[in-house]
């Protein structure tokens, strides 16, 4: 999931109580767990955004997102995530075991999948979790030679065949270096998210839950309910 910056307004709320939109995300899935819709959840991978005011007063407020990290990692058994450009961590945070934010590391995951991730976008490195240019490819080309089997970014490629936005030197890089799958958000592709790239495939989750679960018939994964 990445981009659910919004908050949940409920006629029996009081005001200033409106929870960030992961939150009810994870409580959504929670259910869907309950009720059999999807199977019990072993990893939430989040790349990035989730923080809103709690007004909601403009677009692409910054703060804190532990509220929902720790959401989530009530129905799930590991968090991983990398920050985006609006979100931050309050400095006195200690954050349980289970949840994981990367910034240029890899990790394993219970199941055995090797994860990388790098935070932030290329930008003007005096503004909140921005890189330069050359700084951002370095950290990003040296976390994919840890050899991941995914690379979780905030900021990613474009899409040029279909027209659609997103760093054309990330999409270098990318085509060049990694032939797994990178996860991403911070620009909305509409439709068909998931894209070949290099020797590699790419999937947009802007605005985006995408549950995947095992294919039980074909034994493999399969994309199984994007909320």
């Amino acid at each position: 999931m990445s981009d659910l910056q919004g908050r949940e307004y409920l006629s029996d709320r009081l005001e200033g109580t409106e929870r960030l939109l992961g939150e009810a995300v994870a409580e959504e899935l929670s259910l869907l767990v309950g009720l059999g819709e999807i199977p019990p959840i072993s990893t939430v991978m989040i790349c990035g955004d989730l923080y809103e005011y709690p007004d909601c007063r403009k677009p692409g407020g910054t703060g804190p997102v532990e509220a929902v990290f720790l959401s989530l990692s009530r129905v799930s058994e590991e968090v991983i995530a990398v920050l985006g450009n609006h979100d931050s961590l309050a400095s006195t945070t200690i954050l349980p075991a289970k949840i994981v934010v990367l910034n240029g590391n890899v990790v394993k995951t219970n199941f055995g999948l090797r994860v990388g991730g790098l935070g932030g976008i290329i930008g003007d490195p005096k503004r909140h979790n921005r890189w330069d240019e050359h700084a951002f490819v370095r950290h990003m080309e040296l976390c994919i030679q840890k050899r991941p089997h995914t690379l979780m970014l905030h900021e990613g490629p474009e899409d040029t065949d279909g027209s659609r936005e997103g760093n054309p030197v990330i999409t270098q890089s990318l085509e060049k270096g990694f032939s797994g799958l990178t996860l991403f958000g911070h620009k909305h592709w509409p439709d068909s998210p998931l894209i070949d790239i290099g020797n590699g495939q790419a999937l947009n989750l802007d605005a985006r839950v995408v549950v995947v679960a095992p294919d039980v018939d074909a034994n493999s994964a399969t994309i199984k309910c994007p909320l």
